[in-house]
């Protein structure tokens, strides 16, 4: 799975399970401390995510964003896979992109620039970055142990939209750790891929920190010599 392909699977889910959530909801265990979670998440003013692959223990995705005092968004986004590579950089008026050395600019009034306030925000910086859908959760439990409380959701991937270009998607499994006050550690999300009677499996761990204490996003992308943005 390319790094682009994993970034539109990550976003389609995200899509998905808010589409999705609208529906009557039913009983699923730990609920009340995921959407809590969720709720903490969106009334953050800045914070840092951080995806790792936790099959290479590698840092493969990072999203840091920031609202300033008119609430528009500026956020950066990297994320590599093998020989793949994909940076954005978008400060509510400009947008800089460089997706396998290819970069692209767009400003405000261009027809492809997206600007982010707090209303219509990032995918990323929603509470779908936390993934949850109660209709869409086939299994649930929750568990405790030396004071970390695991709550385990396992998703219907029919229902979430969730596709990928090496096979077909059997499951996904959504894991999240609370400490003793409830707070949200770190969450795991595990896709598993039926890939021609292969199964083959993609697992993240996801952080977020330097919650409320990011003073400034830098760009990320680097800006050709020949180009005047």
């Amino acid at each position: 799975m390319k790094i682009k392909e994993r970034i539109l699977l990550y976003i389609t889910l995200i899509v998905s399970l808010l589409m999705f959530s609208g529906c009557g909801v039913k009983d699923v265990a730990g609920s009340e401390l995921v959407e809590k979670a969720r709720a903490d998440y969106t009334k953050l003013d800045s914070a840092r995510v951080i995806m790792t692959n936790t099959q290479t223990n590698e840092a493969e995705q990072s999203f840091v964003f920031k609202y300033d005092e008119k609430d528009v968004l500026t956020f950066a986004y990297e994320g590599k896979y093998q020989d793949e590579s994909y940076a954005q950089y978008n400060n509510g008026y400009e947008c800089y992109t460089l997706e396998n050395g290819e970069y692209t600019f767009t400003q405000r009034g261009d027809k492809d620039f997206q600007a982010y306030d707090r209303d219509s925000t990032h995918p990323q910086a929603s509470e779908g970055l936390i993934i949850f859908s109660a209709n869409a959760v086939e299994e649930s439990s929750v568990s405790e142990e030396n004071g970390i409380t695991c709550v385990e959701h396992k998703y219907d991937p029919e229902k979430i939209g969730a596709t990928a270009d090496e096979g077909n998607v059997t499951d996904f499994i959504a894991r999240f750790y609370f400490d003793e006050n409830e707070e949200l550690m770190y969450f795991t999300e595990e896709t598993v891929i039926d890939s021609d009677g292969k199964k083959v499996t993609h697992s993240y761990k996801v952080e977020i920190t330097e919650k409320n204490a990011v003073k400034d996003i830098e760009n990320p992308v680097q800006i050709p010599d020949d180009n005047t943005q």
